[in-house]
């Protein structure tokens, strides 16, 4: 029985915790929106830290279910449906929260001695079975690529060349230190088609330029292999900002010795390339070459 209660009372535990955590942003929303929108986008993000489905997890239908009551779906899609197209807000007032909060974790860990680290993350998000919303292009599936691995036991798997689905590409920054929980300073989504189409290469530097002006060689930039390449250091280099940078063991680096493997060189521990200090020239496969 008190093991009972103890479940009971979790849940709204932590709905006070998350309360709690959304205040600031809650209180912005007050000042634009009515307060029964405002108590909704609430319940909404209840729903979905409590119903964590990777395919329904975001659907109306789904979500208004959780918001009120399953034998009140209709009426708690209903209130999500008013809260999305409410014109008295936008997106940008969640982005610029992010990013303020992003700024004071930032201040935080200066004023306590301590560096702060940038983490760039890219993805998609797969919607291989919708043509129908807004913004969908090619994403390059890694369902489709797991399902064709060869299996223990079974045999003649589809080859080929990479399967791409309709979905969305996004990126995301992470600001934090070496221990702790970190803070989601942004999150973007972006098509290569329609109407706002833009490039990767595009959207990193549109961050890269913020994060610039923002804080400049306060923090550090951590960025995977995937931002490996000539062309990426030029832009690094136009803004100076620190950074580490994970390089391919099978792109050299030019510096005072020449043309080499990365990891011969000083500075360079495995395959990350650790830049604050002397100069090297990335060759990366390109015919252009940048100086550090």
């Amino acid at each position: 029985m008190n093991d009972f209660a103890e479940n009971h009372l979790q849940p709204q535990a932590l709905a006070r915790k998350l309360e709690g955590f959304v205040a600031p942003l809650l209180s912005r929303l007050d000042r634009q929106i009515d307060k029964r929108l405002v108590r909704t986008f609430l319940l909404t993000l209840q729903a979905i830290l409590t119903f964590r489905h990777s395919t329904n997890g975001l659907l109306l239908s789904e979500l208004g279910g959780y918001i009120l009551s399953p034998a009140q779906a209709p009426a708690g899609t209903k209130r999500l449906s008013n809260l999305l197209r409410c014109g008295k807000w936008v997106y940008s007032l969640l982005e610029t929260y992010l990013w303020q909060t992003a700024e004071q974790q930032r201040r935080a860990l200066a004023a306590d001695g301590q560096t702060a680290y940038v983490i760039w993350d890219e993805s998609v998000v797969e919607k291989a079975e919708s043509l129908a919303p807004e913004g969908l292009c090619p994403v390059r599936s890694s369902r489709a690529a797991r399902l064709k691995r060869i299996k223990p036991g079974y045999y003649n798997p589809p080859g080929g060349r990479p399967i791409f689905v309709p979905g969305m590409q996004w990126i995301g920054l992470l600001l934090t230190r070496l221990k702790g929980v970190p803070s989601v300073a942004t999150m973007r989504w972006w098509s290569s088609r329609g109407k706002g189409k833009s490039n990767k290469r595009t959207e990193e530097t549109k961050l890269l330029h913020r994060c610039s002006r923002m804080w400049g060689r306060t923090v550090v930039h951590i960025w995977d292999r995937g931002f490996a390449s000539a062309a990426w250091l030029h832009r690094v280099f136009k803004h100076d900002v620190r950074f580490i940078l994970r390089w391919p063991k099978r792109y050299k680096l030019v510096d005072a010795k020449g043309n080499r493997n990365a990891w011969k060189m000083d500075g360079v521990s495995g395959r990350w390339i650790i830049v604050s200090f002397g100069t090297l020239v990335a060759a990366a496969g390109a015919k252009r070459a940048s100086s550090l």
